[in-house]
């Protein structure tokens, strides 16, 4: 069993030392020995590596802390749901974010022919109508 220390983990994962101790504290992410050879060091294992990575990927898809344990407890059915779930809520914040660059580029479109204001008016109406209406 191939051993890291908890520098060699924070230069794998780029979880700093206190997070990972945060993440101990959580009940997250245990050292598999925290003392070894009379030291006090922490060392993990392959799977605690593994778990690291998983609780960093839930992290950067805004998965609480709170709720973290959870998924990694259950990473059957509750895990599918709730990455489901998750999915969709960043699907939808995707699809709201594409239509306001599409609403915030017409709007520089239509700054730049400000020299037909009767065009631009025009056009603005029927963005108007398409966005808001």
């Amino acid at each position: 069993m191939s051993l890291k220390t908890i520098k060699e983990v924070t230069e794998i994962t780029g979880i700093t030392v206190n997070a990972l101790r945060y993440y101990d504290s959580k009940g997250l992410l245990h050292p598999t020995i925290r003392n070894s050879g009379g030291r006090k060091e922490w060392l993990y294992d392959e799977e605690a590596v593994g778990r690291a990575k998983r609780i960093l990927l839930l992290r950067s898809i805004g998965i609480p802390v709170e709720s973290i344990a959870l998924v990694l407890e259950s990473m059957d059915k509750m895990n599918g749901e709730m990455l489901r779930s998750r999915l969709d809520k960043l699907l939808r914040e995707r699809e709201s974010l594409d239509e306001q660059i599409s609403v915030a580029t017409m709007l520089l479109l239509l700054e730049d022919m400000s020299a037909d204001a009767e065009v631009r008016d025009e056009l603005l109406d029927k963005m108007f109508e398409k966005v808001c209406r």
